[in-house]
C-alpha cells in the first residue's frame, strides 16, 4: 500500500504540480494586493538568535576531466532533481551591434539537434514528465539550461539535457519561426506601458552600456542568421566556461559518472574573455516622459545607480530598500496605496551585478493623481536621506529580511541558486552562512549613509509613461523634461 501511495504521489507531481503552481501564481498576479491598512506591526517576526547561526548544507564539488565544474547538493526528502548548466557568457558577451545573440542561441537550443527535431524533443520531455528550458537576457553574465523531474527519469533527462547543449543544429525553418515570434513579441511589448517604462529607465541609467538594453531592435532581429548562433555556441559553450549544478535525490559519485558519460564529447577550448565595461554616471537629474496618448494611467519610475555585487554596502542597501519599498509594509506602499489611495501598489528594488546595479522606486497611478504620486515618491526618498529610521520600523525591516532568508532555506533549489551566486561573484565560502549576521549588524546610521550616497538627488533619474498632454505640466515642477514617443525617439520641443 505504501508503495502504491508513493507511485501515485510521483505521478501527481509529474502531471500536476507544475501546472497547479503556475495557475496559482497567475491567480495571485491578477488579484490586487491585500490591504494592510489598520494592521499593527508588532515587530514579532519569528527571528531568534539561532536563526542568525546558519549552517547551510555543503555541496560536493568536483571537476570533470574536460574542465567542467560540478556542484552536487544532496536532498533526499523527495524523489526529484533540479539541474542547471550555467554557461559563463550571456548578453554581456554579445558581439558589438548584435544584442540578443546570446538570448537567441539559448532559445534555439531545444528547437532541434543533430538527431532530434523540435517536436521530438518536446515529446520526449513530456513523456519523462520533466522540464527543459534555456534562457539568457540581453544584459546577463550567463546563459542557463535547466531541467527538472523525477529521479527515476534522471538518465533520460540527462541524455536530452546533454544533447541540446552539445548538439544544437539551429535549423533554418525553426529559426525563421523564432524571428517571427520575436518580432511579434516586440510589437506586443511596445504596446505595454511597463515595457516602455523599463526600457527608458534602463537607457537613463546605463546609456550605451550593455545593461541599457532590454530588447533587440527589429533590424537586429532580422540580421540574425543560424550561422551567427552556431558561432556563439561554438565560442562560449565550452566545459571550461561552465558550471553544472544539481540538487535533489542524487549521489555525487553517481552524478559525476553520468556526466563523464553524457558529456564525454564536450571538449575545452580557449574562450574569449568578456570585458564588462564600467557603468558611467547617468548625468544630471532629469525626467524622461514617454508620451502614450490616451493613457488612463501613469507609470512612474525613480532611481539611481548603486553598487556592484561585491561591494560591502550590499547589505545596508538591502535594509534601506526594505524600509522604503521592499514589500507591502514599506513606506511607499503604506503612503501611496494605504494612505492616499493612488495605486494598487508602490514598491522599490535594488540590484547589483558585476557592473553597478540600480535602486528603483516604482508605481502605476491614475493619470489625474500623477502630481500627487510624484510628490509622495520624492517625499519618501528625501525622508530616508534626511531622517534616521525609527528603531521599531528599522528592526522590523531587518527581521523581515532575515525571516525571509530562513524560509528560503526550505527550498533546495534556492539554496543551490545561492551557491551558484557565490561562485559567480567569488564571494567568501561562508557568505551565506553569515548572511543573517551581516543583515543584523546593519545600523540605522548605515541606512542613512547609503541613502544619502546612492539616492543622489542631483543625479536622480525619473521616467514617466503616460499621456503627455495631461501630465507634462504637473511634472515640470520636479525637473527638466524630455519627451519621447513610444519608439523611444526624442520629440522636438512643443510637440
Amino acid at each position: 500500500m505504501n508503495r502504491i501511495i508513493s507511485i501515485l504521489r510521483r505521478a501527481m507531481w509529474a502531471a500536476g504540480v507544475g501546472t497547479m503552481a503556475c495557475s496559482l501564481a497567475l491567480a495571485q498576479q491578477s488579484m490586487p494586493p491585500q490591504s494592510v491598512k489598520g494592521a499593527v506591526v508588532k515587530g514579532k517576526a519569528p527571528v531568534s538568535s539561532e536563526v542568525l547561526k546558519v549552517k547551510l548544507p555543503k555541496p560536493t564539488e568536483k571537476k570533470l576531466s574536460n574542465g567542467l565544474q560540478v556542484i552536487v547538493l544532496e536532498n533526499h526528502k523527495l524523489p526529484t532533481f533540479n539541474m542547471q548548466m550555467v554557461i559563463l557568457a550571456g548578453g554581456i558577451s554579445d558581439p558589438v551591434g548584435k544584442p540578443g545573440l546570446a538570448q537567441g542561441t539559448a532559445t534555439m537550443l531545444r528547437e532541434g539537434t543533430k538527431t532530434r527535431t523540435s517536436k521530438q524533443i518536446a515529446e520526449q520531455i513530456d513523456s519523462l514528465g520533466a522540464t527543459l528550458t534555456a534562457n539568457a537576457s540581453l544584459s546577463s553574465i550567463t546563459s542557463t539550461v535547466s531541467a527538472s523531474g523525477l529521479t527515476d527519469n534522471l538518465d533520460g533527462a540527462m541524455e536530452l539535457f546533454a544533447d541540446v547543449i552539445l548538439n544544437p543544429s539551429f535549423p533554418a525553418d525553426e529559426f525563421t519561426k523564432l524571428k517571427t515570434r520575436m518580432m511579434a513579441q516586440l510589437r506586443q511589448a511596445r504596446s505595454q506601458p511597463g515595457f516602455l517604462a523599463n526600457e527608458m529607465f534602463s537607457k537613463a541609467m546605463y546609456g550605451e552600456h550593455p545593461a541599457g538594453r532590454i530588447a533587440p531592435t527589429p533590424e537586429v532581429i532580422q540580421s540574425f542568421t543560424p550561422e551567427m548562433l552556431t558561432q556563439f555556441h561554438t565560442t562560449y559553450y565550452r566545459p571550461n566556461n561552465a558550471i553544472f549544478a544539481i540538487v535533489g535525490d542524487v549521489k555525487p559519485d553517481e552524478i559525476v559518472a553520468k556526466l563523464e558519460k553524457a558529456f564525454a564529447a564536450w571538449k575545452p577550448a580557449d574562450v574569449p574573455k568578456t570585458v564588462i565595461p564600467k557603468a558611467g554616471e547617468p548625468g544630471a537629474a532629469k525626467i524622461r516622459l514617454v508620451d502614450r496618448p490616451g493613457s488612463v494611467q501613469t507609470n512612474l519610475l525613480v532611481g539611481d545607480l548603486t553598487i556592484e555585487r561585491t561591494d560591502p554596502d550590499y547589505c545596508p542597501l538591502e535594509v534601506m530598500n526594505r524600509v522604503i519599498g521592499g514589500g507591502p509594509s514599506g513606506r511607499l506602499f503604506m503612503n501611496l496605496r494605504e494612505d492616499k489611495g493612488y495605486t494598487y501598489g508602490a514598491y522599490s528594488n535594488v540590484s547589483a551585478f558585476k557592473y553597478r546595479g540600480a535602486f528603483q522606486a516604482n508605481t502605476e497611478v491614475r493619470t489625474n493623481v500623477t502630481d500627487g504620486a510624484m510628490k509622495e515618491l520624492m517625499y519618501e526618498i528625501k525622508r530616508l536621506r534626511d531622517e534616521k529610521v525609527p528603531a521599531a520600523e528599522f528592526e522590523n525591516g531587518k527581521r523581515a529580511i532575515i525571516g525571509g532568508f530562513a524560509l528560503e532555506l526550505e527550498s533546495p533549489q534556492r539554496v543551490l541558486q545561492n551557491i551558484i551566486t557565490q561562485k559567480l561573484y567569488n564571494l567568501p565560502a561562508d557568505y551565506w552562512d553569515t548572511y543573517p549576521q551581516k543583515i543584523a549588524a546593519v545600523t540605522v546610521d548605515d541606512v542613512q549613509r547609503v541613502a544619502k550616497k546612492y539616492l543622489d538627488l542631483d543625479h536622480q533619474q525619473v521616467v514617466a509613461v503616460g499621456d503627455a498632454k495631461q501630465i507634462e505640466e504637473p511634472l515640470k515642477k520636479y525637473g527638466a523634461i524630455e519627451v519621447y514617443d513610444t519608439e523611444g525617439k526624442l520629440k522636438p520641443v512643443g510637440q
